[in-house]
Formats: C-alpha cells, structure tokens, sequence
C-alpha cells in the first residue's frame, strides 16, 4: 500500500485490509506528499491510483501507473477465475506503431509498418513486466493442472486491440519473443472494444486511450495508461 493518507488515517486502511484478508501488509503512507518517487524502491509493477495528477507523474516518470477510472461494477459472489485484459500499444509494448498511424492517419502505411517488422520484437511498454509476472503465476497453474488433474487454473490474461490483420503478427511474434502465451487475443479492427468486454468480462481492463475505456467503465474496472503519443497534445506536453 502506498498512500498519500497519513499514518493515521492510514490505520483504517490497514484495518480493512486486515478486514477483507486480502494478505496486504506492507504500507507506506505520506501525508500528502507525492508517492511515486517510490515505485522503484518497493520494486512495484503496477501504480494504481484515482489521483490523475500522481499517475501523469509516474509515468512521465517511465514507472508502470495506471488511473483507476469510476466504475459501477459489482463483483459477483462465488467467481473463482481471474481475467485480466490488456490493450497492447501503448500499453503492454510501447507507442512505436501508434506512432506511425498518428503521423499519417493512414491504415494502409501502419499495416506496411508492422508487416515489414512482423519478426522484429517491440519494444517494452510499462506494463510488460506485470503481464510477465502474471504469465509466470499462469505457468505454476499450469504445472500444478498436470499434477493434479482436479486443479483448474484461474487466472486468464487476454489482449483486446484495435488491431487486425496482416498487423497482428508483430504482436503475436513480440508476445512469442518474451517468452508469454495468453489465453485468448482479439484483433478488433474497428470492431468497439465495449461489444467484445461485455462478453470478456475482464476483472480489469488496461488501455492507454479512454477513448476505447469510459464506454465499458461503468460496467468494468477499467484503467487508463496516459502514456505514448495518444496522451500527448499541443497545449499540455505532460498529457
């Protein structure tokens, strides 16, 4: 827990955690004070905050953060499998692609892009090292699945991109190269990612355009990446 409450304010953090046994119990609280100077020393793979402004920071930072965006959603009681859902420009590799459609706004010049380098591996988004640690936990399910033949694995990851083909195989070879399989991969080409998440029904959803997020919001957890050239104006370079 990193936090801006102080200490004690942060008694009653503490207090629900304890509450809820959600097995949480390191804690750092600040008083006020800007938290992300320290992600890199709690080793922290994911910044999850309502607090836009801290967020903008961190990433501005290069640490993986996301805002937490308002949500109506109610978990249902007695779920046991986990699903987790990713964008992947942007977010699981970095904005390069996105770059390239930005400055041309053409569909035809992105595809040739990432068809030309369909075996050359992206670069790193911030939220690469999470999905890797969320594979590695995947990996453990599924050695225990062989040992144990009455085990069903709970965790699921899946990647929604606006994406389609030829310029799904960069991300295909990219996921390959590093060495994590996902369960499952929509290529949606303009198809609205809301239809898709409504089926999914991810636990949490990451994407560094809220452009695709606030429709599914209200009825998903859902969290915004305000990094790459989607997150960058004219007006407000931090942005």
């Amino acid at each position: 827990m990193l936090s801006r409450n102080d200490p004690d304010t942060g008694m009653r953090v503490m207090n629900s955690i304890e509450h809820y046994r959600l097995g949480m119990t390191r804690a750092i609280f600040l008083q006020g004070r800007n938290p992300h100077a320290y992600i890199p020393a709690l080793s922290i793979s994911l910044f999850l905050s309502a607090n836009e402004a801290d967020v903008k920071q961190a990433v501005l930072a290069g640490y993986p953060a996301g805002q937490v965006l308002e949500s109506q959603h109610v978990e249902l009681a007695g779920e046991e499998e986990l699903r987790v859902a990713f964008d992947f420009d942007g977010v699981i590799a970095d904005d390069e692609a996105e770059t390239v459609f930005h400055a041309t706004n053409d569909l035809y010049e992105f595809h040739k892009h990432e068809s030309d380098r369909a075996f050359v591996p992206h670069n790193p988004g911030l939220l690469k090292e999470l999905l890797e640690k969320l594979s590695a936990i995947q990996k453990k399910e599924q050695i225990k699945a062989e040992r144990d033949p009455k085990y069903s694995p709970r965790l699921r990851i899946s990647i929604v991109t606006a994406r389609n083909a030829p310029s799904h195989q960069r991300v295909i070879n990219t996921m390959r190269s590093w060495d994590i399989n996902v369960n499952e991969a929509f290529f949606l080409g303009g198809i609205e990612k809301k239809a898709i998440l409504d089926v999914l029904k991810p636990h949490i959803f990451f994407d560094d355009q809220k452009t695709h997020l606030l429709p599914a919001s209200g009825s998903l957890p859902s969290v915004h990446i305000p990094f790459g050239v989607r997150n960058r104006t004219v007006s407000d370079p931090s942005t």
